[in-house]
């Protein structure tokens, strides 16, 4: 494994930590998931580049996988939580 591989699976494993720290407390918490939704995507992105360098080993390709499943079954199960995070980004910007 190399350097950018291991950034993308942390990335993507604090990504899913967060989501479910959402789902364990009362009510619902945008800071939770959008610090989630923002790990996911700059895990995948590096997993992008981890591809893009090709490093040895089939561990680039595992947090690959899991952003496309989590982000998947977040919008089977929870449809409006991807809308809420879309609006928090266009209300910062």
């Amino acid at each position: 494994m190399k350097t950018f591989s291991i950034w993308s699976f942390v990335f993507i494993v604090i990504g899913i930590l967060s989501y479910l720290m959402n789902w364990m407390i009362d009510g619902y918490s945008e800071p939770f998931i959008f610090i989630g939704f923002i790990l996911l995507i700059i895990g995948a992105i590096i997993g992008f580049i981890a591809i893009a360098k090709k490093e040895k080993g089939g561990t680039k390709y595992i947090p690959l996988v899991t952003f496309f499943v989590v982000l998947f079954l977040v919008s089977l199960y929870e449809p409006f939580q991807i809308l809420r995070v879309i609006t928090w980004l266009k209300n910062i910007t």
